[in-house]
């Protein structure tokens, strides 16, 4: 009885094998952390620098902030009609609070840790981007970043 069994092939269940995979695939698409196409401009030149970090991942939230080469807020932001640093400041505060709200309907205890990412592109003026930063300080956002690209 054994020798009609071996001769006869044996096909292997990969149903348990596929379903596995399947799980797995659809695990790492929902962990996936995907970011909004609001964020980022890709009409904006940033500027090249030798000892970037990457971006800090202690961050519970993060806010970005785009400056075209005129010095003007673009992307999500272009509707908003921040052209002066009160404005932005009140934005800001406003998205601060939002933020807040947010992080304590979650369950999130005290104050949330929000980092700025400023995307300006290689030609504004740093007076421009100082003027953003403040408004941020002034907001209360304590932590911010500069993006720039590794090489050319």
């Amino acid at each position: 009885m054994s020798a009609s069994m071996e001769s006869e092939g044996v096909d292997p269940n990969l149903t348990p094998l596929l379903d596995l995979v399947l799980q797995l695939i659809m695990f790492f698409m929902i962990t996936v952390n995907f970011i909004r196409v609001d964020q980022f401009d890709d009409s904006i030149r940033l500027p090249v620098a030798t000892n970037a970090v990457p971006i800090e991942n202690t961050a519970e939230e993060y806010v970005f902030l785009n400056l075209n080469p005129k010095g003007e807020l673009v992307g999500g932001l272009a509707n908003a009609q921040l052209d002066t640093p009160g404005k932005l400041q009140a934005y800001l505060t406003q998205e601060k609070r939002d933020l807040q709200r947010v992080g304590a309907a979650k369950g999130r205890a005290g104050e949330i840790k929000v980092v700025v990412i400023l995307r300006a592109d290689k030609d504004v003026r740093y007076e421009r981007m100082w003027e953003v930063l403040d408004s941020c300080k002034r907001a209360g956002f304590i932590h911010w970043q500069l993006r720039v690209m590794t090489r050319a």
